[in-house]
């Protein structure tokens, strides 16, 4: 597993990410404790939208798992 050193030299994403934060404490938007915040609450929304119908169900009916392909699919679109 890489360190976050060593994500910030390799990986593109993760060093935009981590240079954003940055700017933003330089910038005085936020203080690292804010944006550590920031980060777990992020973590939670996402875990609270990944609703997974099959744990409620053994076996989904047609029609219900073809309206959460749907929505999954709906969900998934960038905010605009």
């Amino acid at each position: 597993m890489k360190t976050p050193r060593e994500k910030y030299v390799h990986d593109t994403y993760y060093h935009q990410m981590v240079d954003m934060m940055v700017g933003m404490i330089h910038e005085c938007k936020f203080t690292p404790s804010e944006l550590r915040e920031a980060a777990t609450l992020a973590s939670i929304i996402y875990e609270e939208q990944q609703v997974t119908p099959k744990l409620l169900y053994k076996e989904l009916p047609d029609e219900l798992d073809s309206a959460f392909k749907i929505f999954d699919k709906w969900a998934r679109q960038p905010y605009k």
